[in-house]
């Protein structure tokens, strides 16, 4: 069993102030940064698996979460702000890019990607003691021998934020 923790995380989109050990990952999201281009720390697998992360929710009009990707034209990601939650998939360049309002104070959540055959789950929750709501399921072409996986930060905004993830865990499933 391939166990993978934060070094086995590799940027895309690298930020240009950040922190990464064996623990934690901090960052600094600068303006006008989005999918698939912004921030984005990747990691891979060819097993059936589990991978959960605390990641920092931010104010709105930033978002971040998890990212599954495959190429800058084949990507799916779920992610908050403390007033949004979104969805984005992209397949072949066509883009698909849901907003709906969802406040929360959570400042982290904890996110959770479950991958099962051919299928992706991600969801998130606020404790450990909570069940994983499982918000998106998919499906992405491209994915079948091995994904890409891991948080993503992007800000629509002039001003940088402080962004982290925290608390990795991967498990293999079945």
């Amino acid at each position: 069993m391939k166990r993978i923790t934060m070094r086995d995380f590799n940027w895309m989109g690298k930020p240009s102030v950040w922190h990464k050990d064996y623990r934690q990952l901090s960052l600094t999201v600068d303006g006008h940064m989005s999918l698939p281009h912004g921030p984005l720390l990747l990691a891979v697998s060819d097993e059936q698996f589990l991978f959960e992360a605390t990641i920092s929710v931010p104010s709105p009009g930033c978002f971040s979460g998890l990212c599954i990707y495959h190429l800058d034209s084949t990507y799916a990601a779920l992610g908050r702000s403390r007033s949004q939650l979104e969805t984005h998939t992209c397949i072949a360049s066509h883009t698909s890019h849901t907003v709906v309002d969802l406040p929360t104070e959570a400042e982290e959540l904890i996110y959770s990607l479950k991958r099962t055959g051919n299928r992706l789950y991600i969801g998130c929750r606020q404790t450990k003691e909570e069940h994983t709501t499982w918000t998106a399921e998919v499906s992405l072409p491209g994915i079948e021998l091995s994904v890409s996986f891991g948080p993503y930060f992007t800000n629509s905004g002039d001003q940088p934020y402080e962004g982290w993830m925290h608390t990795v865990r991967y498990a293999k499933q079945g």
